[in-house]
């Protein structure tokens, strides 16, 4: 350790060149200045500056809490040390630690306070309840808010209009958080399995079958839709991707499949509705961090797909798309659960036009799926704790 930093108190922080997560790297460069990275353990490295560290440990507290079963990394609970996390090769969040120079230092800054209040800090601990009884924090990304899982079993025996007054109050405290204003002009994707036509082009030896795809109208929004992921039956909206390996993707075609392109233009700016927001957004308190909760949720029910014969798992996010379209937004943008885009949904068809030059036909020469072996148990033991959610 180099004499000068041994002979004051020391002042750790984390280098943008450690930070793996995008947030993260973007929470650091708002603020750099030269100092000690506790985790490649440089003491010129260009860090979050330690004046003004408490922002990024909450988003640091904040990624935990999105990607980890508070049983990961509690004790109580059979967990090892909270840094053990991001020693972890694959973590999502920071470099594992070179070293073990500033362990401690770091440490103590990403656990104190462990409780702060609820509206000014993040708690990577659930604590415990008022009769005593030891809480768990479930992993933000796999798990539902009690509030927006009852919603939705409601709905399964309920109308639209007995759950809306009371969803519509669950959101309104961040739908000024997911609005941004996408321009006209852009140009987005539409896949259609199949395709219009198809010909034999002759040309001697080297003749060809070659294919139409679907365009214009035929490639646009039905008329009279059946159940989506935001519109009710019968009622259009345009299910756009962000390239057109998205927009192919996310209508699941089979090996062996045709699959027709079309690129669609954004006719004015449009009121969106991101529900995939960046998480720094939410991870100045617990209360903040509670409403990203909810969103991620949503995010997760309309990046899912669902059985055809499945009714009722898009009811809330149905409800939720006239909610957002009464209070003034013209689409929806989410993630896409099987490629690196992004999808959008706008509410009005007539908001987007077909536009040439980007069509094409497709052909699907196979499915790739990535099913890694997970933590299982095929008879749970009798320190398994049953999780409710």
């Amino acid at each position: 350790m180099d004499e000068a930093v041994d002979n004051k108190e020391l002042q750790v922080s984390v280098c943008t060149d450690c930070a793996r997560h995008p947030s993260l790297k973007k929470m650091i460069n708002a603020d750099l200045a030269t100092g000690i990275c506790a985790f490649c353990c440089r003491t010129d490295a260009q860090v979050r500056n330690p004046e003004n560290i408490e922002p990024m440990v909450m988003l640091m507290r904040a990624l935990i809490r999105y990607y980890w079963d508070e049983f990961s990394y509690n004790s109580h609970w059979g967990g090892e040390a909270v840094l053990e996390l991001f020693n972890e090769a694959d973590n999502p969040v920071v470099e594992p630690f070179a070293a073990n120079d500033y362990y401690d230092e770091f440490d103590h800054h990403l656990q104190e306070p462990p409780y702060p209040d609820w509206d000014k800090g993040v708690s990577i601990y659930a604590g415990f309840d008022a009769e005593g009884m030891r809480l768990l924090n479930s992993a933000i990304s796999r798990s539902t808010p009690r509030p927006v899982g009852e919603l939705r079993r409601r709905l399964d025996t309920s109308n639209f209009a007995k759950i809306e007054s009371e969803l519509e109050a669950l959101i309104k405290p961040f739908l000024a958080d997911l609005k941004f204003v996408l321009p006209k002009g852009g140009t987005w994707f539409r896949a259609r399995t199949g395709f219009e036509a198809r010909f034999l082009r002759s040309g001697g030896f080297d003749s060809q079958i070659v294919r139409q795809p679907y365009m214009g109208a035929s490639i646009g929004a039905s008329p009279n839709p059946g159940n989506g992921r935001l519109n009710r039956e019968g009622r259009p909206v345009l299910y756009l991707g962000s390239t057109p390996y998205t927009a192919l993707a996310e209508i699941r075609p089979h090996p062996g499949h045709y699959v027709s392109i079309g690129g669609f233009v954004i006719l004015q700016d449009l009121n969106v509705a991101d529900f995939d927001p960046d998480i720094s957004l939410f991870s100045s308190s617990d209360e903040r961090l509670e409403m990203y909760e909810i969103i991620q949720t949503f995010d997760r029910w309309m990046s899912t797909p669902v059985t055809p014969d499945d009714k009722v798992s898009y009811l809330i996010t149905q409800l939720l798309a006239e909610i957002l379209q009464a209070q003034g937004f013209h689409a929806v943008q989410f993630r896409s659960s099987v490629s690196d885009g992004v999808n959008l949904c706008l509410l009005d068809t007539a908001h987007a036009a077909f536009v040439d030059g980007h069509s094409s036909v497709r052909f699907v020469q196979g499915v790739h799926y990535e099913a890694p072996e997970h933590p299982f148990v095929t008879s749970p033991e009798p320190g398994d704790y049953h999780m409710t959610r």
